[in-house]
Parts: C-alpha cells; structure tokens; sequence
C-alpha cells in the first residue's frame, strides 16, 4: 500500500517555493512508489501570501488550504507534517509550537541558533513520540549515498588523511538582506556553514572507526562584517583522533568557492573531489594515485543527475517512510547530528566572542 504524506508549509520563502515544487513531483520518476506527498495547507503571515504561494508555485494543485497564521496550519487535523521555512532566528519558536500542537516537524537548516535549543526540541520530540528532523537534503542523495560507501565501506582512497570542505556565495553587503541581519541569524555560519560541516560530518563524524565521538580540537576564526557585525567567512579546523584525521571547513557570504573543488578527500591510496556545488551535487571523480613511477593516476567520475527541479523530495521521501513505520528518529540524519553541528557552531562563536541578539537566542523554560 501507498503511504501519503500530507504537509503543511511554513512560510513562503524561497526554500519553501522549492520544497513545494518538489513535493509535487511524481514519485516514479525518482523510482519511489511507497510513498506520495499531498501539501494540505500553507501558512504565512497573511492569506493573501499564502494564497499567492500555492497559485504561484503549485502548478494548479487543487484542495491546498492556505492560513494567515501559523498557529491555524498548526490547528488542523489534516497536516501529519509541518515543514518550517522560516528564518534561521524562529526555527526554534515555530518548530516547538508545531511540536505543542502534535505534529511531526521537518526544520530547515540551520536547526536553530544555539545548541541548547537544538537539544530542547529533541528532548521535547522525543518524550512526545514525535518525529523530528533537520531538514540537510544533501545527506539523502543517491550521489552522497555512494559517496559515503565508496569512502567507508569499500575504502576506495585507503585511509583518510585530511578533509577540506566549503561552501561560499558572493553576496552584496546589505542591512536590508536576511543574510546580513543579525536579528534573523544572518551570517555565513549558519547559512552556508552548515554545508560545509555536512560534508566533515559525513566523512569523519562518521567513519567507521570514529564510532560518531567528537573531534579532540576545535579551533575557528570569524572575519565579522563591518556593516552589521554578522559573521562574514568563517574557517573551522577539527583534529579527528580515530582515526587521525584533519578538517578544514570554510564559508563565506563574501566570496564564491572555487568552481572546481568544494570537497576534496585525500587518503593514503587517492583522493575523491566534489566539484560545485556542496548543497546539491551532481557528480564527484575518485582519482586513485599511479604506483609506479611513469604511470598514471586512474580517475573515475561518478554522475548522478536530479531527477526534478531541485532534489528535496528525497528528505521528504525519507520523512514520508520515517512518519508510516512510526520512527520518530530518522537513521540517516538523526536528531543527535543536528545538536552536535549546533555545539561545534557554538564553540566557534565562543572563540570569536560573536552573540546573535538575546531574543534569538533564547530557550523556553522546561
């Protein structure tokens, strides 16, 4: 039997118009058929908005009711799963009311602003048999799937000596922009950073002889823009004990990467390099260095193309399962991943002594 899913959407942003065409994309087409998406209901900060969203993005989809509150959408018993799109600054307020009023939360990135937040939504969605997720769609590609079982399970590379990762947009400095605001969690770290830590999660965090334990240093640097004091680039370095291994993750809002390396793997037989981009990749090439003098290396590309607009659809695919076998957790990006990204993040701020404003970075009383 089919499984349907039915939404409710949070906010009328940008990752939200994306996150609403793929829950509209056929599912066959991605070779899943145990489960569908049905988007029930759209919320934003008034109904003309959110009618808007769904005539606008909803490639004439019927029966989507649209709410001027979020507490409204959060009221009606047809939404199983609430996707919160808002700001960085309320994921924390929105997804704990959703969870007050009983519903599974998928949460954009980043999961909140601190990690004493991140660990009071888990608690709460735990102790409430609730389902709750980061919503990190670059760990539920096919294309990161294999990654991971080339690098851990098959060794491909040998064993992993150092890891760079980024993930950097040029933006123009703005006290207008979301990115630049302080107030709405602007800044480099929890917009672009979470992508660059992805990628350390996935190849040290989890490494098979890691066992998920944290890294033995964490060191940081924050370059604060002069316009609102946001963090501007950010470089994070992570000494892995099992094994021994050395991270480097970069982001910056004023700069762009390099358009020919965001990830590089480098072991003791080869090196694997994703290309850009870091959110949403296509492909990575597995160079494996020639042994004998005169010979040459052995690269490989592997491709692996998005079936749809964006490619979102395969969280909300893995959220849809996760919902009808009555998981609470998911296996790919557990709730526990979330806090720890949220404790490096603010340990890295500690460092630089960077503060979001305090109504921001609040926790309710438990």
């Amino acid at each position: 039997m089919v499984y349907t899913a039915r939404w409710g959407i949070v906010a009328t942003g940008w990752i939200s118009e994306r996150f609403f065409i793929d829950l509209l994309v056929d599912p066959t087409t991605r070779g899943v058929t145990d489960v569908v998406h049905k988007p029930v209901a759209v919320a934003s900060r008034s109904v003309a908005k959110a009618e808007k969203f769904i005539t606008d993005f909803g490639n004439g989809v019927q029966g989507v009711k649209a709410y001027g509150s979020y507490a409204e959408l959060f009221a009606d018993p047809d939404v199983d799963i609430v996707y919160v799109g808002t700001p960085h600054s309320s994921h924390y307020e929105v997804s704990l009311q959703a969870l007050k009023a009983g519903k599974h939360v998928l949460c954009e990135k980043a999961f909140t602003i601190n990690a004493a937040q991140a660990r009071h939504l888990v608690d709460y969605a735990k102790s409430h048999n609730l389902f709750l997720m980061e919503a990190v769609w670059t760990r539920f590609f096919p294309l990161s799937l294999e990654f991971q079982k080339l690098l851990h399970k098959e060794k491909i590379i040998g064993n992993i000596r150092r890891v760079t990762t980024d993930l950097s947009h040029k933006f123009v400095p703005d006290v207008e922009s979301r990115l630049y605001n302080p107030h709405l969690g602007g800044g480099a770290l929890l917009d672009v950073g979470v992508y660059a830590m992805t990628w350390v999660q996935m190849i040290c965090y989890h490494h098979p002889d890691n066992k998920r334990s944290r890294p033995s240093v964490v060191n940081a640097t924050i370059l604060k823009a002069p316009l609102t004091g946001v963090d501007e680039s950010t470089v994070i370095t992570m000494v892995w004990d099992k094994p021994h291994i050395i991270s480097t993750a970069t982001c910056s809002i004023a700069v762009n990467s390099p358009t020919d390396c965001l990830v590089r793997v480098q072991g003791d037989l080869g090196e694997i390099v994703l290309p850009i981009s870091t959110a949403n990749p296509t492909e990575f090439s597995v160079k494996i260095y020639a042994t004998e003098l005169g010979k040459e290396d052995v690269v490989k590309t592997f491709k692996f193309p998005i079936p749809g607009p964006t490619g979102l659809f395969w969280e909300a695919d893995a959220v849809a399962r996760d919902v009808r076998d009555g998981k609470i957790v998911d296996d790919i990006y557990p709730g526990e991943e979330s806090v720890f990204v949220m404790e490096v993040f603010d340990e890295v701020r500690r460092q630089n002594n960077f503060v979001y404003p305090a109504e921001i970075e609040f926790v309710e009383v438990q």
